[in-house]
C-alpha cells in the first residue's frame, strides 16, 4: 500500500524553481521557452534589448487665428495692438449710452498724437457712421488718420489746427505698424487718411507714405496704463 497521494503544491515551478514564487516573470518565461527549444536563453535578452524604442506620434499643433470675432471689443483691440509692439499710453475711457451705437472709447497717446479706439455696437452701425465719400479727405477738426474694421474705429492725430497734419519722422513707420496690426485683427479695413495707408483701401487720394529707415514696431517706451 502506497499511502495517500498528496496534492501537488504550487511552491516553485519549473521556471522559477527554488525561488518561492508560484508565477514566473515575463523574462523568466521567455528564457524558459528558449531552453525548451535548446537555444541560448541569453539570446532572448539580446533580442529584447535590440528592439527599437517606440516613438509616439507628435501631437499636431493648432495655430490660433488672431483675427477677432465680430463684434470685437475696444479693450481686446487695444491690448492686442500693444502686444503687437505699439507702445501706446492709455489716458482714459468713456462708455456710450445704453441704446446708442457707441459702446466704448479708449483715449490714448501714440508717438505724440492722440489715438482713440472706439467700439460700436455693430459693424453696420460703424459703416453707417463712416460712410466716407470718394475723394473725401479729413478736414479741420478731424484726425489725420481713421481706420475702420469690423465694429472698431481707430483714429490717430490731433483735431486742432487749420487742417490735419501729415505723419512725420517716426510717425511714418508708426502708421505702417498700426495698419499692419489692425489688418491681422480686424480685416478687411477701410481708411480715410491724409496719406496713403499701405495695404488698406483709402477713400481719398493721398500722397504716398514712404516707410522710415527703422524697421519693426514703433513707439515711445511709455507703458499702457
Amino acid at each position: 500500500w502506497r499511502g495517500p497521494v498528496r496534492p501537488a503544491t504550487t511552491r516553485g515551478t519549473a521556471i522559477g524553481k527554488g525561488t518561492g514564487r508560484a508565477v514566473a516573470t515575463k523574462d523568466e518565461a521567455v528564457e524558459h521557452g528558449y531552453r525548451l527549444l535548446g537555444r541560448d536563453p541569453a539570446m532572448a535578452r539580446r533580442i529584447d534589448s535590440a528592439a527599437p524604442p517606440v516613438t509616439p506620434a507628435p501631437t499636431p499643433l493648432i495655430t490660433p487665428d488672431p483675427h477677432l470675432p465680430d463684434p470685437a471689443t475696444a479693450d481686446h483691440v487695444f491690448l492686442a495692438l500693444g502686444a503687437a509692439g505699439l507702445k501706446m499710453t492709455a489716458n482714459n475711457a468713456a462708455s456710450g449710452s445704453a441704446d446708442g451705437p457707441l459702446v466704448k472709447r479708449i483715449n490714448a497717446t501714440f508717438l505724440g498724437w492722440p489715438l482713440t479706439v472706439t467700439q460700436y455696437r455693430t459693424s453696420a452701425a460703424l459703416q453707417e457712421l463712416t460712410a466716407w465719400a470718394p475723394q473725401e479727405r479729413p478736414g479741420q477738426g478731424e484726425p489725420s488718420v481713421a481706420i475702420a474694421g469690423l465694429n472698431i474705429l481707430v483714429e490717430w492725430g490731433a483735431t486742432t489746427g487749420a487742417q490735419p497734419k501729415d505723419p512725420a519722422g517716426p510717425q511714418i513707420q508708426g502708421l505702417i505698424d498700426l495698419a499692419t496690426a489692425m489688418d491681422v485683427l480686424l480685416s478687411p479695413l477701410r481708411a480715410r487718411s491724409v496719406v496713403a495707408v499701405p495695404g488698406v483701401v483709402t477713400v481719398a487720394p493721398a500722397p504716398s507714405l514712404a516707410p522710415a529707415s527703422s524697421a519693426g514696431p514703433s513707439g515711445e517706451a511709455s507703458p499702457a496704463g
